[in-house]
């Protein structure tokens, strides 16, 4: 159903009970000495006419006895809010009855539990709504929100849907998921959000006693009630004040369930097995929400800064123990699946613990959920994958036959650049770039060990580049997880190797490109380097990944294994850098040879649709 755009009726309608079992009686609790309602009515009030564009401000509550004191608050209090009650657990009649008593042909929908609601979106988001003609408009899905708690619906497709067959009790509850479930009956409408608003580390609804003190924390702090405070002031000072922020930081997240499929992320990351699966997550849940525009959760152990790097992103992230058993992460998967309605649940491993979960994978479909799996396709458990990723040059594993699979995806061709090295590879003045062109003498090197690199290569290399006699300049580059960071400046120091030392950059591509060298372990930096056409040098990290390396070697000789760091010694890399230097290294020489990263990521999404919307 389309919407007359000649309407001009509008209605805010807040949901809120008094009724909660983490905060009971929560609607008329004080913060800054004010019931939490009396905040979130403040702040809407002021979106009705003259001053905005709604015509309305309604409460719709329940008929249970637990809901007449806030009832009797709101219309002794607020005489010009309508005060609509009728069944608890059946939303969606309540909004019928406000569009029926207002007479208004689009309601705003706005939880009560939200004493920061951004009024300021709204008229955007009115007018968007209005124009689309959709069912229903929400901020694009994918990332988490700052201000969630805000959507506008058409009334004519709300009576469409409370007549629908196919809407059950849970639909009824959460009023607007089955919009979002058949956009084919109800056209979505999606607007993108500022992008300071996009925030997985903050938490501003009311729904546990820690929210409680965090607002009563935040209050005292920027000394104003919250209905006086303006939001991206808000998120400027909690920036500047993360204890606050770490008062209800574990108090939970709610799905919004404004998404057609949401899909949950099981990834770890840190100083020892680096922060290669997080971020390869991380860009598989952008290519997800920006293009299919579904929902993502991630579920990681304990690691700030895999938390730091997932919540920067915007996406929500739930933290287990580190030393959770295999058992009760999975149990907390299932659970989490049907919490947050997981069509799907990626999982990025690393071996270690690939091989503890093996026995649990079959647990984890049987639901009906559906298991992907990113890299390490370690036998017996990838038969058990809907789909398998697996982008990254492997050791041949006994048992494992990607033929056998029908739908995996096997190659670096499936892997996924950031989006910024997306941009470079496509550009005329690197892509036509042979590797054979790079400039001879080699003037600077670029030395990239990964995420973590926890033993410390970095300064291992630079010893050995020392040794060799290089006399150009070496940029060295380490991870957010990187324990060795003072450590490596010192003995870039101590080398007399001209140089800096940066930490977690934002602009690694440029600086490859501007490299004749690099030098990395096994890693998406490397094979970020190959998809630029720059040479490597590689010291793994394990003796597992120093197999990996010899098969990608082998298959794109645009690097060169020198070893696993802990038989690798300054004087191998010095003659391993002199070969290079004197020509006894050759590199691949046609560009056509060069791996194209990336270039089937539309593959990637068909096979996301194909488990996902199989019977």
């Amino acid at each position: 159903m389309t919407h007359n755009k000649s309407m001009t009726g509008i209605a805010i309608v807040v949901q809120a009970r008094m009724g909660s079992s983490r905060l009971p009686g929560k609607m008329l609790l004080p913060i800054a000495g004010k019931p939490m309602v009396d905040l979130v009515l403040a702040r809407l009030s002021h979106c009705l006419k003259p001053e905005g564009l709604a015509d309305h401000l309604v409460l719709a509550t329940s008929q249970q006895p637990a809901d007449d004191l806030l009832a009797a608050h709101v219309k002794d209090h607020w005489p010009s809010v309508r005060v609509i009650r009728g069944a608890e657990e059946d939303v969606l009649s309540r909004f019928v009855m406000a569009a029926d008593e207002t007479g208004a042909d689009v309601i705003v929908r706005a939880t009560g539990d939200c004493p920061l609601v951004n009024a300021d979106v709204l008229p955007r988001m009115i007018e968007s709504h209005i124009h689309s003609g959709a069912a229903v408009t929400n901020y694009r899905p994918g990332y988490e929100y700052v201000d969630k708690g805000l959507e506008v619906v058409s009334v004519s497709s709300l009576k469409q849907l409370s007549a629908d067959k196919r809407v059950t009790k849970r639909d009824r509850e959460h009023v607007t998921t089955m919009f979002y479930q058949h956009p084919e009956d109800y056209p979505v409408n999606y607007i993108d959000s500022e992008p300071w608003l996009r925030r997985g580390d903050l938490r501003i609804t009311v729904d546990a006693p820690e929210d409680l003190a965090f607002f009563q924390a935040l209050s005292e702090a920027m000394q104003t009630s919250p209905d006086q405070m303006a939001l991206k002031q808000v998120v400027n000072f909690l920036d500047q004040h993360p204890d606050i922020v770490d008062i209800n930081t574990g108090a939970g997240r709610k799905s919004t369930m404004h998404e057609r499929v949401r899909v949950g992320f099981r990834c770890d990351g840190g100083a020892t097995i680096g922060m290669g699966h997080v971020v390869g997550c991380l860009r598989m849940a952008q290519l997800l929400s920006q293009n299919l525009a579904w929902g993502i959760e991630f579920v990681c152990r304990e690691e700030s800064s895999v938390k730091r790097l997932v919540q920067k992103c915007g996406y929500s992230v739930e933290i287990l123990p580190e030393d959770i058993s295999p058992e009760a992460d999975i149990e907390r998967l299932l659970a989490k699946a049907k919490e947050s309605d997981w069509s799907a649940l990626v999982m990025n491993l690393c071996k270690r613990d690939l091989e503890r979960y093996q026995i649990y994978f079959e647990r984890l479909k049987s639901d009906g959920l559906r298991l992907v799996f990113m890299d390490n396709p370690l036998p017996p458990g990838w038969r058990s994958g809907d789909l398998l990723i697996n982008a990254l040059p492997h050791p041949d594993y006994p048992g494992y036959c990607p033929e056998e699979h029908a739908h995996c995806l096997d190659g670096l061709e499936y892997f996924l650049p950031g989006e910024y090295l997306s941009s470079l590879i496509s550009s005329p003045s690197v892509s036509s770039l042979p590797a054979s062109s790079k400039p001879a003498p080699i003037k600077n090197i670029l030395i990239a060990m990964g995420g973590a690199d926890e033993p410390d290569v970095s300064s291992l290399v630079l010893r050995g580049l020392a040794q060799a006699g290089f006399s150009g300049r070496v940029d060295i580059v380490l991870g957010a997880a990187c324990p060795n960071v003072e450590q490596v400046k010192e003995t870039l120091t101590a080398t007399g190797l001209d140089g800096e030392v940066s930490v977690n950059v934002s602009d690694l591509p440029e600086r490859m490109c501007r490299a004749d060298l690099g030098v990395t372990a096994v890693g998406l930096t490397t094979y970020e380097m190959a998809a630029l056409g720059l040479p490597a040098l590689i010291v793994a990290n394990s003796e597992f990944n120093a197999e990996v390396a010899r098969e990608y070697c082998h298959r794109y000789p645009i690097a060169s294994l020198i070893g696993p760091w802990n038989q690798v010694t300054e004087q191998d890399i010095a003659h391993r850098f002199r070969e290079v230097q004197t020509g006894q290294v050759t590199w691949m020489v046609e560009q056509q040879d060069i791996p194209k990263v990336g270039s089937r990521h539309k593959d990637i999404l068909k096979a996301f649709e194909s488990i996902v919307f199989s019977k």
